[in-house]
């Protein structure tokens, strides 16, 4: 990602590198998620049986979220799925993921490196809960599972798998780090360098327009 400081602000710019060439499973996989996005997001008079329409991978609704890290404030942007409702009406954000049926031998596997993604992906975001659509080798939707955020730290901690507090304090630490390191109308990326065991803060030539753009109309 790129960091850049102006005014005392640090701003954090996510880099989508190019993306590797997928196979055929992993293709049927994103549009399986899509799939369910889609799915779960339709009107519910939908019939019975009825193909799912508007399968489109290019909309995004975005959501900008004050926060606090420690003694850092952020804010940020971040994708939403969709929302739902209390029945008094009051609104609130729902994440959406796919994953396959869980067996004796991928649960483990789920608990330590997918849930964690969905933790902090979701809690740093604000968003109160997790809807999973469980499917089948053939892509089948085969059960859904409503996670609290808040929830699924205390699962994976009696089992030890990870902590949700030691993840926000290496947040923290390298929010820190940053903002002590980089220096004032520079530019910078940050990445993880290989073998993706240690962080590396190189410099950079140039801001994106859309923070030049930002900062002129301050």
């Amino acid at each position: 990602m790129g960091v850049h400081k102006r005014n005392g602000v640090v701003y954090l710019d996510v880099h989508k590198l190019p993306e590797r060439p997928q196979s055929d499973l992993d293709r049927r996989r994103c549009y399986v998620g899509y799939c369910f996005e889609s799915l779960a997001t339709e009107d519910p008079r939908r019939a019975d049986g009825e193909g799912i329409h508007h399968v489109d991978a290019n909309v995004e609704f975005c959501s900008v979220i004050k926060t606090k890290l420690g003694a850092h404030r952020i804010l940020m942007g971040a994708e939403m799925d969709c929302c739902d409702s209390t029945n008094d009406g009051k609104r609130f954000y729902v994440e959406l993921k796919t994953s396959c049926e869980l067996n004796y031998h991928t649960e483990e596997r789920f608990e330590r490196e997918k849930l964690l993604k969905f933790w902090i992906q979701s809690f740093l975001a604000g968003v109160p809960y997790i809807v999973i659509g469980f499917r089948d080798d053939a892509g089948r939707l085969v059960r859904t599972e409503r996670l609290r955020t808040k929830d699924i730290t205390q699962r994976v901690k009696m089992k030890n798998y990870w902590q949700g507090g030691v993840c926000l304090a290496f947040a923290d630490e390298v929010l820190c780090w940053l903002y002590g390191t980089v220096k004032e109308d520079e530019d910078y990326i940050l990445q993880f360098a290989p073998p993706f065991n240690r962080l590396e803060l190189l410099q950079a030539q140039a801001c994106p327009d859309v923070i030049t753009s930002h900062l002129e109309l301050l």
